[in-house]
């Protein structure tokens, strides 16, 4: 017989179990806007500072957005993002991820070109180490496989030589940590990863700007694809 460690629950976590409740059971819709914060608070009996770190908690997740003066709102379900009414959180979340990713297929695409033109040997040194890695451990353990993934992107940004792309991109895989980890356990796709992230670092070892940017474009679309499908 097994116990597990029972763990105290914090009052954001709380506000933010009720208010995802309360989305689930179509009593707040996308767009609709959230009550003032300072009623809110009141009625889940938090202090405000526990209501902005539910609120901050949710805006990183894309379920609910602020407007400048106007107070929050669930945030809508982008067109592509399909709307599933029966789960209608998971149709947030995909709809944020899909943003996050479009994000991506601006910053990222340039960084790959920029880190063909900066490249030292050094630096593609580090990138080809990390394929190593990759390729050599045939069966990462659950979590590894996102960890090398990011240990990759990280080393690119960091040819660019740019720190700030280096936060960018850091930022970013950790938002899609989950849908990564997932991506990583469809039949196939750790092969054609593979091919993918080949491809970009082989464009940046030749300095090739152009076909650094499109082996980038290539990458991050199949990682779309594969994100409306799950």
């Amino acid at each position: 017989m097994e116990f597990k460690e029972i763990t105290p629950v914090r009052l954001y976590e709380s506000a933010i179990e009720q208010i995802m409740d309360l989305v689930k059971r179509s009593e707040l819709k996308p767009g609709d806007k959230l009550p003032p914060e300072r009623e809110l608070a009141e009625k889940l009996s938090i202090s405000r500072n526990s209501l902005r770190e539910a609120f901050r908690v949710l805006e990183s997740r894309g379920l609910i957005k602020s407007k400048a003066g106007g107070g929050r709102y669930v945030r809508e379900i982008r067109k592509n993002g399909y709307s599933n009414t029966e789960n209608i959180i998971l149709s947030l979340e995909k709809s944020s991820i899909l943003e996050l990713l479009e994000a991506r297929e601006i910053f990222e695409v340039k960084i790959a070109k920029i880190a063909a033109q900066r490249a030292t040997v050094e630096d593609t040194e580090l990138i080809e180490q990390v394929l190593n890695k990759m390729n050599e451990e045939e069966e990462l353990k659950y979590g590894k496989e996102t960890e090398s993934d990011t240990e990759f992107h990280l080393a690119i940004a960091s040819t660019s030589h740019n720190f700030v792309f280096i936060n960018i991109i850091r930022l970013h895989l950790d938002l899609l940590k989950d849908t990564r980890e997932k991506t990583w356990k469809i039949p196939g796709r750790r092969e054609e990863q593979q091919e993918e992230h080949q491809a970009i670092f082989k464009a940046i070892k030749e300095h090739n700007s152009k076909k650094a940017g499109e082996a980038m474009m290539k990458h991050l679309r199949s990682i779309r694809k594969v994100v409306v499908g799950i």
